[in-house]
């Protein structure tokens, strides 16, 4: 019966066990031990005859030793060896934490003159870059051999003793350097061996890889799963909710989404590379030691240069492990590491599929909803874990600069890539657990070429709104909760002439105007608790508003106008300042009862400075949704007498043809008469002009908002070009 002990020996870590069977009834055991010594060491012994009366340890044992550990299954891995993964960018040779593998094979006692002994062979090496030089043999260690000389050969160490001391950098796959001490103390490198030896490989080398196998198991072959997407189109509105079944590109190779009719609603699922089971095992490996090699040291890298030094991490990796991949699957872990370590992890499509709005997690074991542009509300195939999805919350507060705890368990913050989060924490306000809403921000936002494709509005009212910015009108935009007022008043934005300065206020970053002259502010939380909800150091709109005003824009914007700030904001557009801005209502008579309520309390005639509000609406027809402004309404005055404002329609959208109506005069023509001496003929006339001219961009495909926008300012300087061009 033979007996195989593993050993591990690390600092700062937490005791832990592992379970090895063995082949031919071999007994092993593995522990680690919470001691200050940095070694990993093995330690076996055997009742073997074998291994008796050997004064050294010969190849033939080596290679014997080398066969038992072929035969090692580790079942459990957890934690052999502790520190085996170092960061690679520091100097291995400088730090402290440099792991010994230590071989030592203990034979039975045996009698010699009535004296029990024990002999001891070892062969010792060590993991690191600077070599170490072996110790003296003390009495403890000197090898003891039965013969005729009895108790003299007892107290004197054998002369035929090897050490093998080893620089084998386990950690980072660079070549061993072999040193072995001989009977004349006289160092002979691997180089030098290679003159005296056989090119062959050595047996201790053979048995340093059977070691490494056990303490860094990986799979040998590594199979390698085929990615079958199927036929890819784009989503097109208009097709019966039960005739849906479409698969669309997110990301190229990587990222397909798959929309279909499941019987009971539609089902959004996450189309991804597929992983074989090895491949599992092996991006567990990878995965494993870039936690254990520090990777936030990436989150201090320049945000342009992460992904690349990600990539090298990840090569380095693939390299110490010496894992045999191909380039599809070295792309396919960098994209799963990638996901993990700087995208959204799990939903890491859902943040990046451009044709979702919104995201909903409704709590632990539940799927998460979408918005979906074409296709609505859909439920998803992501679902969180309870543990999950409390760490993912906090780590999305924690990236947005926010904190979230019991104490205070419900957070806005605005994401890194821009989008707007409502996070809450446990069960503390909610029954289910952890949940969190996600309004997707679009890094290229919608412009008004596009919302004149989706019919949100035609090329007619988009030149009114034009003229209106261009002449430094005031605009709301009104409605329910996404009705599309932020989207219009980013489209508002191409139509501001560059050389205005444009100053806009949010609770959180949403707008996202491509303006050379625009100053963004945003209000900020404040520190600890305070007096009446409010703490040290809060900036609120109605503070940045005031800062605004001592800046001299030429239109302020606010992205939702709902409190104390309502007062300031509607002085300043009385006094001249042209502003925009988004706040809820349905009508002009709830929008006047909110305005004059609390927490606003702005006087009617003070809200009669505004001059046109556009009424949004998300309307169902059949199965789809549809965003249209169901009337555009200038405000013209306050009636003295009665004290009711009057309002000019000026626009107002047929359900019947899904068409816009010109009412035939607007108040504002009127207004720019009297102030700029223009004839309100020649505004109709211009208006018309600049709606061909809007229709001519959608024909020749240019809709991205940065062209628009370029294009909206190279006709106020070039206008008679600009219309033959696009006639």
């Amino acid at each position: 019966m033979a007996k195989l002990q593993l050993r591990s020996r690390f600092s700062k870590k937490r005791p832990s066990s592992v379970s090895v069977e063995t082949a031919d009834d071999i007994e092993v055991e593995a522990d680690a031990e919470y001691v200050s010594d940095q070694t990993v060491e093995i330690i076996g012994s055997a009742d073997d005859e074998d291994f008796s009366d050997k004064g050294h340890i010969s190849e033939e044992e080596i290679l014997s030793l080398s066969d038992e550990l072929d035969e090692l299954e580790i079942i459990d891995n957890q934690e052999i060896p502790g520190d085996a993964f170092l960061n690679p960018e520091e100097d291995i040779s400088d730090l402290s934490l440099q792991p010994e593998l230590v071989i030592i094979v203990e034979e039975p006692e045996v009698s010699v003159s009535d004296d029990k002994v024990k002999k001891k062979n070892k062969l010792s090496f060590k993991i690191g870059k600077k070599e170490k030089k072996p110790k003296k043999s003390s009495n403890k260690d000197s090898l003891t051999t039965t013969g005729e000389e009895g108790d003299e050969q007892k107290s004197k160490p054998a002369k035929k003793k090897s050490k093998f001391n080893l620089d084998f950098n386990l950690n980072f796959g660079k070549k061993k350097k072999i040193t072995q001490e001989n009977e004349n103390n006289d160092d002979i490198t691997s180089e030098d061996k290679q003159e005296q030896e056989p090119t062959e490989e050595s047996p201790v080398s053979l048995l340093l890889k059977k070691i490494e196998q056990i303490i860094t198991p990986k799979p040998e072959n590594i199979d390698e799963m085929e990615f079958i997407v199927g036929d890819i189109s784009v989503p097109a509105p208009g097709v019966p909710q039960k005739e849906v079944s479409i698969t669309y590109e997110v990301t190229p190779r990587f990222q397909y989404v798959h929309i279909e009719f499941t019987g009971e609603s539609l089902l959004y699922s996450c189309l991804e590379p597929p992983l074989s089971e090895t491949e599992r095992e092996a991006l567990f490996i990878i995965q494993n030691a870039f936690d254990k090699m520090a990777h936030s040291e990436i989150l201090l890298v320049e945000e342009e240069d992460r992904a690349e030094a990600l990539r090298d991490r990840f090569d380095l990796i693939i390299d110490i492990y010496r894992l045999k991949l191909t380039e599809t699957q070295k792309d396919k872990f960098f994209y799963y590491l990638h996901k993990k370590y700087m995208g959204f992890d799990r939903m890491d499509l859902l943040m990046k599929d451009p044709y979702i709005e919104d995201i909903t997690c409704n709590g632990p074991y539940t799927p998460l909803y979408v918005n979906h542009r074409v296709y609505g509300s859909v439920a998803t195939d992501v679902v969180y874990e309870e543990i999950e999805l409390n760490n993912f919350v906090m780590r999305m507060a924690q990236a947005a600069g926010r904190h979230i705890s019991v104490l205070e368990p419900i957070r806005d913050a605005t994401l890194v890539d821009g989008s707007r989060a409502n996070l809450t924490l446990g069960k503390e306000v909610t029954k289910r657990g952890s949940t969190f809403t996600i309004r997707r921000f679009r890094s290229n936002p919608v412009s008004c070429i596009d919302l004149m494709n989706y019919k949100t509005y035609d090329s007619t009212v988009l030149a009114y709104f034009w003229l209106m910015v261009e002449y430094k009108r005031s605009v709301l935009a009104a409605g329910g909760t996404a009705s599309g007022k932020t989207t219009t008043l980013n489209a508002l934005g191409a139509f501001i002439p560059p050389e205005y300065k444009i100053v806009s206020i949010e609770d959180t970053a949403e707008m996202n105007l491509m303006h050379p002259n625009w100053t963004q502010s945003i209000t900020r939380a404040g520190f600890g608790g305070g007096e009446g909800g409010k703490s040290a150091g809060d900036i609120e709109l109605f503070d940045l508003l005031k800062a605004a005003l001592r800046q001299r824009p030429e239109y302020i914007v606010v992205g939702e106008v709902r409190g104390a700030e309502a007062g300031t904001l509607f002085q300043a557009i009385s006094v001249g300042h042209p502003c925009m801005g988004t706040i809820h209502a349905g009508s002009i008579q709830e929008l006047l009862s909110r305005v004059e309520s609390e927490p606003m309390n702005v006087p009617r005639n003070l809200f009669a400075s505004v001059d046109m509000v556009i009424f949004n609406s998300m309307i169902k027809v059949g199965e789809h949704f549809l965003r249209r402004a169901l009337r555009i309404v200038e405000i013209v005055e306050l009636d003295p007498e009665r004290g009711d404002l009057v309002t000019n329609p000026v626009f107002k959208w047929n359900p019947i043809t899904d068409e816009y109506e010109f009412s035939g005069s607007s108040a504002m023509f009127d207004d720019i008469n009297e102030e700029f001496g223009i004839d309100q003929s020649e505004l109709v006339s211009e208006m018309d002009l600049r709606a061909r001219y809007l229709e001519g961009l959608a024909r020749d495909g240019i809709t991205e908002y940065e062209e628009v926008a370029r294009a909206i300012r190279r006709y106020s300087r070039q206008k008679d070009e600009m219309l033959e061009m696009t006639h």
